[in-house]
């Protein structure tokens, strides 16, 4: 592979299998024999329905797990047998997560939740805050930043939860089933935000079964999963 492919190409998966309980009678293939490529600042999902491995293999690209066999190449480093000191800081400023549940804590602000990933990293709190703050404004929640998450509308936790996946200013966007229990217009605020970060340059990288989001115009590749396998996989 060429410098220029290296630059071009942030994601790369090679034969990925992912095996859980091997050897035993519950063992499961949750990957099988997986090979794609997601460019840098491309927008990419994962499609399939429930228990077609896309979460199995979203976790592994984004260093969420190690696989059974084959290997993860992201930004031209092997993730694939890192220690795990290496692969969480590579996961922490590589991957900016939002999770089906949003995984919001009810009890504290908005600015609290987004600081939350931040107190691993060695930087003055000043810092962390100016952070915070400022990805908060961009989402338009600047006069919220101080409010509970319970005097926030749905829209608004939404938004927070999508703050904390920014705050590390991470390469790459990661949403496991992001629209799964949000009503359309819900989901259509998502999927502009998710656009505009897009276009600001975010690689995004999707797990879904909802036609709302693989079938939206921004999505340039579709890998469709069946058995943990891919069946298919088109570029539009």
């Amino acid at each position: 592979m060429t410098e220029g492919e290296i630059i071009d190409t942030l994601i790369r998966a090679e034969r990925v299998s992912k095996v859980y309980s091997p050897g035993l009678p519950d063992q499961v293939r949750a990957v099988d024999d997986v090979s794609l490529t997601v460019r840098t600042g491309g927008v990419a999902v994962l499609k399939g329905p429930s228990g077609s491995g896309k979460t199995s293999l979203l976790s592994l690209i984004a260093c969420m797990g190690r696989p059974t066999e084959g290997r993860i190449v992201v930004g031209g480093k092997d993730v694939s047998k890192l220690p795990e000191r290496f692969l969480t800081r590579i996961r922490r400023e590589t991957f900016g997560f939002i999770f089906q549940q949003l995984n919001l804590i009810r009890d504290l602000s908005a600015l609290e939740n987004v600081l939350l990933p931040l107190y691993p990293v060695p930087m003055p709190f000043s810092e962390m805050r100016r952070r915070a703050e400022a990805v908060l404004a961009s989402l338009g929640l600047a006069h919220k930043s101080r409010s509970k998450l319970t005097q926030l509308s749905g829209g608004e936790q939404q938004r927070v939860a999508i703050a904390r996946a920014l705050i590390h200013e991470p390469a790459v966007i990661v949403a496991d089933e992001p629209t799964a229990h949000l009503d359309r217009a819900l989901a259509t605020e998502l999927l502009d935000i998710l656009q505009e970060l897009n276009r600001k340059g975010k690689t995004i990288l999707i797990a879904t079964h909802d036609p709302l989001v693989h079938e939206h115009p921004f999505v340039e590749q579709i890998f469709q999963m069946r058995d943990g396998r891919i069946e298919d996989g088109s570029e539009s």
